[in-house]
């Protein structure tokens, strides 16, 4: 269910829930959840706020990207300190979460990769 090309991508407040909401789906969907803070050497922004896009990488297809808007500065440093964001993010919001988001696979292009730990 990706989007057709030229269509625009939602736009969903940065809240703690609709995070953890966006990376629970793309899990589910055995897909990986990035979050991007820039393109090239410029920074996303909405209205002059701070804005990431997310995408889920690989998965069944079923999550559409979204950009989210009104990102704490704090919140923008941390995505951009480290990798792994998602799961830094759950560990961040929701610790107990974690083992079950881990443990759905990845699907890539009609395989399933073996579950794997980073």
């Amino acid at each position: 269910m990706g989007k057709k090309a030229g269509s625009l991508l939602a736009a969903v407040k940065w809240e703690k829930d609709s995070v953890l909401s966006f990376i629970e789906k793309c899990r589910k969907d055995k897909g990986i959840p990035m979050f991007k803070t820039k393109f090239g050497n410029l920074r996303f922004a909405i209205a002059g706020k701070p804005a990431v896009m997310a995408v889920c990488w690989a998965g069944e297809d079923k999550v559409s990207s979204v950009i989210f808007s009104n990102v704490p500065y704090e919140d923008l440093r941390f995505l951009e300190e480290g990798v792994d964001d998602w799961r830094r993010l759950v560990k961040k919001y929701a610790p107990e979460k974690l083992p079950e988001l881990e443990k759905y696979g990845i699907f890539i292009k009609g395989g399933r990769l073996p579950r794997f730990m980073v």
